[in-house]
């Protein structure tokens, strides 16, 4: 703001008729421009104590004490609201934020499980014991195979025991679509 927009405001900001866009613009210039302050002060002192003999109010002893309780209401209430405002935009970016993470994070969820159900199946049905529960038992600390021609050691690991479950079976499903073939 210019001294010559401030001083053309001095009236407005008097009568307390200035439009609150224009109040912080006007009190920051007349805490940093010592002309423009001197004509507020003295505006302020002539329209203040004519309202207070014309209203039969006593007379105030400190008139430039008065205005500058004013002017640092004001400015502090322009730094209330800007920190509101701040706050505000703070707390909303941060929420923002979080709703992101939280929906970037259920879509890796999402990707793992497809991706997972994408290697299962090509993987087949031989890997799994869901699907294979009837021939394959739990007994003791391990899993027995059943069924199958090649004999199974008791110290073949679990893997060891899988590999030869599927060899099993995949000569069984040769057999089978040779067979079908002829």
């Amino acid at each position: 703001m210019t001294c010559l927009e401030a001083q053309s405001n001095i009236m407005a900001f008097v009568e307390k008729k200035l439009p609150d866009d224009k109040v912080k613009d006007f009190v920051k210039h007349m805490k940093n421009c010592p002309n423009c302050s001197e004509e507020l002060e003295i505006y302020y002192t002539l329209i203040i104590g004519m309202r207070e003999l014309d209203n039969n109010e006593e007379l105030s002893q400190d008139f430039k004490k008065e205005l500058n309780e004013e002017l640092n209401r004001i400015n502090n209430k322009v730094k209330k609201v800007k920190r509101f405002k701040v706050s505000s935009f703070s707390i909303i970016c941060a929420t923002a934020i979080a709703a992101f993470f939280l929906f970037y994070n259920s879509c890796l969820i999402k990707a793992y499980n497809i991706e997972q159900r994408i290697i299962k199946d090509r993987q087949g049905q031989y890997y799994f014991y869901d699907n294979y529960s009837q021939l394959i038992e739990l007994s003791g600390r391990d899993l027995i195979l059943e069924n199958t021609k090649k004999d199974v050691k008791e110290e073949d690991t679990f893997y060891k025991r899988i590999h030869i479950y599927n060899i099993f079976h995949q000569e069984t499903d040769e057999m089978t679509e040779t067979g079908e073939n002829n």
